[in-house]
């Protein structure tokens, strides 16, 4: 290897345990690689920071803005309090409830944000059929992860993976690509929390008291979101205009009428996703640039190579499975993203087999609370143990994985 290709490992190490271990700031990394590799001579000084105006950054922060906008005007609120009102009579119809609606709107909204907002109406809902919240808020949870990966703005590592594709030259998978794995994947999840994973819950009202938000929702405004969301996810769809292009008139509309205002969306800007994002990108590319990538394919390869696609798709599902249940969804995806493309290459098979699996995967961290936002916002609520993530998670992480495996296979291969 060459001395910039092994900086570039140095480099690549020392993110991987600084993502782990977090003794800094993400936003303290995220900056500090272009710079480091520019002083290095790796990557141009011109260019260093290009990658924190990239589309896949847009398109997280107008996201952000519609969401918020979303759950400001109540319409998120309206939507949950009817289906989980009609459906919500006994444990599994509250379960069933949850699992539509909380997975309908992380198919386009915020995980963290939908189960935050979801979360005082399951728990009103629980107390009026005389159920214990710990029974379902786990559950809430899980389906905001699940309700993921329907859409490719469901969940940050959608969008990260496509950067991360277009840099490799691959082609970026489409706004509805994920939906024909998502809906399977989220029925599964349902039915699994209903007949199974509710029982390995405690049964307890012992965490912290849920109310509903202090601040006052702009119900008149609820309309004007809605139409503002729909529009600009046919948009997104159709192809009229580029997907991030639709996504800042959206961003653009919900705060002209009033939806949400000024404040309220720079305040929900993800500045450490950004950082993330700019960071990461430019060393993905000086991995595959200095000849770091390669090296690394040549050792992974005499492995790999040799395994039956369907085990090399479940070796990687499981990776970053593993991997997601102590990472940020996003930084897991960063890390895992480039060396599944690298071995899926490496073995001879379609190497979005491998970008799909871990895009997908990222949004399984079921048996830690560490992973997702919305695992931690549940945590105190919900009275939880670590245990309680693990002993009804973990079964969810497998049989998740099997079957994101067997959809990816069937698709792809």
């Amino acid at each position: 290897m060459s001395i910039a290709a092994i900086i570039t490992c140095i480099v690549f190490v020392l993110t991987v345990l600084l993502l782990v271990f977090q003794p800094i700031s993400v936003i303290i990394t995220g900056a500090a690689i272009p710079a480091i590799l520019a002083s290095c001579g790796i990557i141009s000084p011109k260019t260093a920071y290009a990658d924190f105006s990239n589309t896949t950054v847009v398109f997280v922060v107008v996201f952000c803005i519609i969401g918020e906008a979303f759950f400001k005007t109540g319409l998120a609120d309206y939507l949950g309090t009817k289906v989980i009102g009609l459906l919500g009579k006994n444990e599994k119809g509250l379960l069933l409830g949850t699992g539509i609606v909380t997975g309908g709107l992380s198919g386009f909204l915020n995980d963290t944000g939908s189960t935050a907002c979801m979360m005082p109406i399951v728990s009103s809902m629980a107390k009026k059929s005389g159920i214990k919240r710990s029974k379902l808020l786990l559950a809430l949870s899980f389906f905001a992860s699940l309700g993921g990966t329907l859409t490719l703005a469901g969940t940050t590592p959608h969008i990260v993976a496509n950067g991360i594709m277009k840099e490799a030259g691959l082609r970026e998978f489409t706004f509805f690509e994920y939906t024909k794995f998502g809906i399977p994947l989220l029925i599964i999840g349902i039915i699994y929390m209903m007949f199974w994973g509710a029982k390995l819950l405690p049964n307890t009202d012992d965490g912290i008291t849920i109310e509903n938000d202090k601040f006052e929702k702009r119900y008149k405004k609820m309309p004007i979101c809605a139409a503002i969301f729909v529009l600009t996810i046919v948009a997104m769809a159709s192809g009229v205009v580029p997907i991030a292009v639709a996504g800042v008139f959206g961003a653009i509309l919900v705060v002209l009428t009033g939806c949400i205002t000024v404040k309220e969306a720079l305040k929900v800007t993800p500045v450490s996703t950004i950082f993330l994002v700019g960071g990461i990108f430019p060393l993905s590319s000086a991995l595959v640039k200095t000849g770091a990538a390669k090296y690394i394919v040549g050792i992974l390869a005499p492995y790999l190579s040799s395994l039956p696609p369907l085990l090399l798709l479940f070796a990687i599902a499981a990776l970053q499975i593993i991997t997601t249940q102590f990472l940020m969804n996003s930084s897991a995806t960063v890390l895992v993203l480039p060396i599944a493309i690298m071995c899926c290459e490496a073995a001879g098979i379609n190497p979005l087999a491998g970008a799909m699996i871990v895009s997908i995967c990222a949004s399984a961290a079921f048996a830690s609370p560490f992973g997702s936002g919305n695992n931690l916002i549940v945590m105190e609520a919900g009275g939880y143990s670590i245990k309680d993530y693990v002993k009804c998670g973990l079964p969810l992480c497998v049989i998740f994985g099997i079957a994101t495996t067997l959809l990816c296979y069937f698709f792809y291969i």
